[in-house]
């Protein structure tokens, strides 16, 4: 009889125990069924941000080539002298290729840095607080407009540095001669210009950050 007892006393513990365990499953489920659709939403919220980076990017490119020529052709045109840059492009004119080319370079190193910032705002977007994020975003901005003016003031800077600096020379007449040297030489100080600035340029993104960070503290909302 008492064997009998013992024997009910633990199937039903042992029936208990399955209960108990069947019920945790059955939360383990509905707890991790939020936590997917959460995944779910956060991965979909990335995979818009990676395509407004893709269009900022494309759209920041275009702008650097038009601004580039742009600046190149103003470069290029003094003392009542001018240089068709296209036209010297069409008709094979190495130099000028290559100076453009490496305008387009610059350009591109500078501004990239603020380009940086704003992929960078928006890849954490979702693992931040509204207000951070919009204080990033603000930052990233004012961090590419500076990248854009920096890059057309290095360019310039390059031009008129050697401009002072080769007075028996003719710049403007030695690319429509196709030196290739001259092309070669202006080419590499624009792009080694650039990547001295692009530093300074991440380095004020960081630093409009800091103060605007310091300002959220200041008023509590940070």
């Amino acid at each position: 009889m008492r064997t009998h007892t013992t024997s009910s006393s633990r199937r039903a513990g042992l029936a208990s125990l399955a209960l108990a365990l069947s019920a945790g499953s059955a939360l383990a489920q509905e707890a991790a069924q939020p936590s997917a659709l959460s995944a779910l939403g956060s991965g979909a919220i990335q995979l818009l941000m990676a395509a407004i980076q893709l269009v900022v990017g494309l759209s920041i490119a275009a702008f650097a080539i038009k601004k580039g020529f742009d600046l190149l052709a103003k470069l290029l045109t003094r003392g009542g002298k001018t240089l068709d840059i296209w036209k010297e492009i069409r008709g094979k004119n190495v130099a000028v290729a290559v100076v453009g080319a490496c305008v387009i370079i610059s350009y591109c190193n500078v501004i990239g840095s603020g380009i940086n910032s704003m992929s960078n705002v928006l890849g954490s977007i979702t693992s931040q607080g509204f207000v951070r994020s919009f204080v990033g975003l603000i930052s990233a901005v004012v961090n590419l407009a500076v990248a854009i003016g920096v890059a057309s003031f290095a360019i310039t800077v390059v031009f008129r540095a050697l401009d002072k600096l080769t007075t028996n020379i003719d710049e403007i007449e030695e690319l429509k001669a196709n030196n290739v040297a001259i092309g070669v030489v202006y080419g590499g100080l624009i792009i080694g210009v650039s990547f001295l600035v692009s530093s300074g340029v991440t380095s004020i993104g960081m630093g409009v950050n800091a103060v605007l960070d310091a300002i959220l503290r200041m008023v509590g909302l940070a």
